[in-house]
Order: C-alpha cells, then structure tokens, then sequence
C-alpha cells in the first residue's frame, strides 16, 4: 500500500513541478544560445531577460519543492482529500512515509535540475577552470581536499533545506490540533520547531567541543585561521546531527499523527 500512496504523491508533484523544471532548462538553454551569439545591443538585453528567468525558474523550482512539498502534506491529510487518504487501509506510519520520501525524491530532483540548468548555461572549459581554481584556491589555503570541501558543503546545504522541510511537516501537524488558526499555528510552530531545531545542533556540537579541544577553539576564536582538523571534524559532526534529527523528527511526526487527526 506504501508503494501505492506514494504513486499518487509523485504523481501529484510531478505535475505541480514539471513547468519549473521545463522552464529552467528552457531558460538556461536560451541562455547559453544568446550568450554564444554576437553581441548586439538587443541580443544582450534578451540575453539578460533569459539569464533572470533562468534564475527565477531556479529559485521557483527550489521554494515550490519546499511549498508543494508541505502543501500535499497538509491537503492530504487535513483537507478535503483526507476524508478519502483515511478511509484507505493504511497506518500513519505509512502515510507520513509516502510523504517522507517523496520530498526527498523531489528534494534530489530538484538539485539536479538546477546543476543541470547551471551547467547548459554556464559550462565552458574556461569557466569550469575558473571555478576549479578559485574552489583549489579556498582548499589549498585551508590545507584541505577540494572533494570533500565540495562533498561536504553539498551535504550540509541539503541536510539544511531537508531539515527545514520536515520542521514544517511537524509544524502542520501540531497546528492542525488547535481549534481555529490552523494554518497560522502551523506556520508558527513550524518557525520555532526549526530554530529549536538549529539551536539543538548547536547545542550538540558545543557538548561535542568540551571533548574536543580543537572543536572547542572554534567557538572561542576570533582570527580567520582555522584549524583544518577542526573544519572537517565539525563538518562531519554536523552533518550527522542533522541526519539524527531529521530521523528523530520522522519519528516524532509519526507519534504525533497517530494520537489522531482533526480533519478539516
């Protein structure tokens, strides 16, 4: 039954983000048409205009992936589609499940559009060496690998985004307990459960300093030299932080759906 709940929730995302994702490689296609022709004053001010929808399309596929993502969640289960998603011989577990996934699979989606969209519009040898350099610049200053500065800060900011998404899942469902203002409280409960949530992680990495000196320096420091060891430890900590508390939030969501829900 998972596998069928989640059929119907790509299904509904895919039709939701496949303009976003069309425009973006329309846009960025565009865009590398126009910068590779001559240079006109009138093909460079289209060429702008198609550089800031490509960029608008980018923006837009990453908030909707977000907004849809918290949209369906509540729809199905709170709104009018709900009276049909709990009459289905499913658990909680299942339901909040399907939904878990189909963020992340979108959430991957989403990435992978924009790095494309990037790509067409941008890629070149003399821009891809460009980026290199200036990346091996970074690296080489913090004595560092340039694959896992570039690995690590990939996972970071997707951990970051993901986080926030089910902060708003969690959000939902305790606003949707109140009697009136569901969807303001949902709103609410989702901004403190997400700074709750960063500040946990704080919280941890600083217990996690008073057992690690280097660690430790980071907080007490005001120079920009940083202790490469430290970086990548804190990187590394971090990173799993954020992984036990997008499980440990999946779980609470999870409790919290099956003490009931109040359909609207």
């Amino acid at each position: 039954m998972l596998n069928k709940l989640l059929k119907y929730d790509l299904k509904y995302m895919i039709k939701n983000m496949a303009i976003f994702y069309i425009l973006s490689i329309f846009f960025s296609i565009t865009t590398r048409i126009l910068f590779n022709m001559e240079q006109s004053v009138i093909i460079s001010i289209i060429g702008q205009i198609s550089v800031g929808c490509m960029f608008s399309m980018i923006a837009s596929t990453l908030i909707n992936t977000m907004m849809r993502s918290w949209v369906r969640f509540r729809d199905s289960l709170y709104k009018d589609e709900s009276y049909l998603t709990h009459t289905l011989p499913v658990t909680k577990n299942e339901l909040y499940n399907s939904k878990f996934i189909q963020t992340l699979t979108f959430f991957f989606i989403s990435f992978a559009v924009i790095l494309i969209s990037l790509f067409i519009a941008y890629y070149s040898n003399e821009n891809w060496l460009a980026i290199t350099n200036y990346i091996k610049t970074i690296t080489t200053g913090l004595n560092m690998s340039t694959l896992f500065f570039v690995t690590i800060a990939i996972i970071i900011i997707f951990l970051e985004v993901f986080n926030a998404i089910q902060c708003g899942f969690l959000g939902i469902i305790l606003g949707h307990k109140m009697n009136n203002g569901k969807t303001g409280y949902s709103v609410l409960f989702g901004f403190i459960i997400y700074l709750l949530a960063q500040s946990l992680i704080l919280g941890l990495v600083f217990i996690y300093g008073i057992f690690d000196s280097t660690v430790m320096e980071l907080f007490k420091t005001t120079t920009i030299n940083i202790d490469v060891k430290a970086f990548k430890t804190l990187a590394i900590v971090s990173s799993l932080l954020y992984i036990i508390i997008i499980f440990t939030m999946s779980i609470l969501c999870k409790k919290e759906l099956s003490k009931g829900v109040n359909v609207e």
